[in-house]
């Protein structure tokens, strides 16, 4: 089959042990764009004119800064700030301010990492429909993997279509598996409050020790620095 993208990442992290394979699939692709910001995306015009155009949201931004190449940074931020400078004219009336302050406000909630990343991962929830109906095993693994953050669980479900005459199989397994990885991970963090109380207090917490940095996962996704 032609798929939109290679599929050995997606089979890679749907092996991970963890809450939400699609935030593992998610930080290699971030990964992959910040390189491309730090190294020779930098020096191309047409990339240069869309980060003046849409720049970098304040998470992206730190994680570039944090890198090595601190050169790339301030060359693309001098091109955005070049954008947006012509919003910080002198403000003359009231109604002039209300549209420079829409203005700023917009410009401040884009990011051409965000875009990309976006973008890509639509790639990802296609195909992964598309492996469920054409890959034989591989709904085995989505049976066997815990499940999903609540953003990524609504993006499968958005692009179940692509999973064809199998879309509504398909999103009945995956609100299976979600469910059930709710509720263990609610259950672990129910065992985790009992524990709190004083006539529990010998009893071992076992998984119930991560259930909240787990249920953080379930419910915004992995954090990453």
């Amino acid at each position: 089959m032609n798929y939109h993208i290679d599929t050995g990442l997606i089979i890679e992290k749907f092996k991970v042990d963890c809450e939400c394979p699609l935030c593992e699939i998610k930080k290699i692709v971030e990964e992959q764009f910040l390189h491309e910001f730090l190294n020779d995306a930098v020096m191309e015009d047409n990339t240069r004119i869309k980060v003046g155009k849409l720049g970098f949201c304040s998470r992206h931004f730190d994680m570039l800064l944090s890198r090595q190449n601190k050169l790339s940074v301030a060359l693309q931020t001098r091109t955005r700030i070049g954008v947006l400078q012509k919003q910080f004219g002198e403000v003359k009336s009231v109604k002039q301010a209300l549209k420079y302050a829409d203005e700023i406000e917009k410009a401040n909630s884009t990011c051409i990492i965000c875009d990309l990343t976006n973008e890509s991962m639509v790639k990802y929830y296609k195909t992964i429909a598309q492996m469920y109906v054409r890959e034989k095993n591989f709904f085995k693994m989505i049976l066997s993997s815990k499940g999903f953050c609540t953003h990524h669980y609504a993006m499968l479900l958005k692009y179940s279509k692509s999973a064809s005459f199998f879309a509504k199989d398909y999103v009945n397994l995956l609100s299976g598996v979600q469910n059930r990885g709710i509720e263990r991970v609610d259950g672990d963090l129910k065992k985790f409050c009992d524990k709190h109380d004083y006539r529990n207090a010998n009893e071992p917490l076992g998984d119930a020790e991560t259930a909240l940095p787990r249920i953080r996962t379930k419910l915004y996704g992995k954090k990453y620095d």
